[in-house]
């Protein structure tokens, strides 16, 4: 059986109205201790989770690593017209989803951006359920620093463009 751990980036700080990452790291069940422990190894005492963008390059290149471990990423990026962070989010969740249960993905991690936003995300599976799309899911929410494998997500969005580079199973999607 599969899960997968999701996080998203936005690049430019949040400034960039245009644009949002949505990455999804499917792993094996049976390899899910692991993939913990080899993120917990890699992990520097300074930071309570693996954080890209608080990496230096070394580190970078041995995080990437990592996504060998696992089954597939599959990477959804918003790129179109402007539009609120929540927007942008729910577009790339409704390909996410259809991507993930294509793949028969059954249980999928979210890291949390809080309660409200949490329940926000809650809403729009829910809906997503009703027009029949995700049905097949259980989604949950966690905590970056309480779940490790969420760091595998977090590395999928920021090194995006060398994961071709690496030989990695990567499905890339632009919508709009």
């Amino acid at each position: 059986m599969h899960r997968a751990y999701c996080d998203e980036s936005e690049p430019g700080g949040g400034l960039d109205h245009c644009t949002y990452i949505l990455a999804a790291v499917i792993v094996d069940d049976s390899e899910r201790d692991a993939l913990r422990s080899a993120v917990e190894r890699l992990r520097p005492a300074r930071m309570k989770k693996l954080h890209w963008y608080e990496a230096i390059e070394v580190q970078r290149h041995t995080w990437r690593g990592l996504l060998r471990l696992a089954v597939a990423t599959i990477i959804v990026r918003y790129d179109g017209s402007p539009a609120r962070a929540e927007r942008r989010r729910r577009r790339c969740l409704e390909r996410l989803v259809f991507e993930l249960e294509s793949r028969a993905v059954r249980h999928v991690t979210i890291e949390s951006r809080g309660p409200a936003l949490d329940r926000a995300d809650r809403r729009v599976l829910d809906a997503f359920r009703t027009h029949g799309v995700g049905r097949s899911i259980v989604w949950d929410h966690a905590r970056g620093d309480g779940e490790p494998l969420l760091a595998l997500a977090d590395i999928a969005c920021g090194s995006r463009g060398t994961l071709r580079d690496e030989h990695l199973d990567v499905t890339e999607i632009t919508v709009a």
